[in-house]
């Protein structure tokens, strides 16, 4: 007969595993940095800086690091777009 440690010992094991795979998963991204605006949009950095002071693009400044929140970016996007994502169509109105 098995003894009460030998019972859960494959149990504990497979939990502790499960612990670590679920602490190394990542949270969604919810900022850009620049070299993202650069990389995705394609924008040099003389052009994030006039973004920036002309309040066209939201930022917080952590010391010398600017972040740009991604919904809001998406948000600035959507609505400045004549394309109609929802319907995959252009629209005539904007």
């Amino acid at each position: 007969m098995k003894t009460t440690n030998e019972t859960f010992e494959p149990v504990i094991k497979l939990l502790e595993e499960l612990k670590t795979k679920i602490d190394n998963v990542q949270s969604p991204k919810r900022y850009y940095r620049n070299k993202h605006l650069k990389m995705y949009f394609g924008l040099s950095d003389n052009t994030i800086l006039s973004y920036r002071d002309k309040n066209l693009l939201p930022f917080t400044k952590i010391g010398d690091i600017y972040y740009y929140p991604i919904a809001e970016i998406e948000s600035i996007l959507v609505q400045n777009s004549n394309f109609d994502l929802m319907n995959n169509r252009f629209n005539q109105s904007a």
